[in-house]
């Protein structure tokens, strides 16, 4: 008696193991081909939906690449250089490179492009939700000089409504 019990069990637990192979297999079948970022928020290369993303304004990306590289290698005029002219005006970089050395560096990536009118606006992230070191902030990049617009005079972030004011 106890051994026909048995065996049902482990009929069932096999039975059950199958349809769990199957499902996993069923669920993960395109995950090689669009790599999903669900907590990250950050553009993965492997993702067509995103990469799309990018080509709404692939010079503001070169930009901002550019940028985030300089600012790593703490190259503050490099990063003064690709400000937007009208940000300049009344802004010595002497001031730029001293502002640039009191931002403390993160390593940013983009994970979303939109239109602003005649700019774009570029949501960078860093760090990760799971490790209670996510940071989300904004860079805009003029339309028409390719450059990038400072939303206060000493950040090239922008991080809330009161940075415009």
């Amino acid at each position: 008696m106890m051994t026909e019990r048995c065996k049902g069990i482990g009929h069932g637990i096999v039975v059950f193991g199958a349809v769990l192979v199957f499902f996993f297999a069923v669920g993960t079948a395109g995950a090689g081909v669009v790599m999903e970022d669900p907590m990250n928020f950050g553009i993965s290369l492997g993702d067509e939906e995103d990469r799309s993303d990018l080509e709404i304004c692939p010079e503001g990306s070169s930009v901002i690449g550019m940028f985030l590289h300089s600012w790593k290698k703490g190259d503050y005029r490099a990063m003064y250089d690709l400000v937007d002219d009208a940000s300049k005006e009344g802004y010595a970089p002497e001031q730029a490179e001293f502002d640039f050395r009191m931002l403390p560096f993160e390593e940013y990536r983009i994970s979303s492009v939109s239109r602003a009118g005649d700019d774009f606006e570029f949501i960078l992230s860093s760090g990760d939700w799971k490790y209670g070191d996510k940071d989300i902030t904004k860079m805009i990049i003029s339309g028409k000089t390719f450059r990038i617009i400072m939303p206060t005079k000493h950040s090239p972030f922008k991080r809330s409504a009161e940075d415009y004011f």
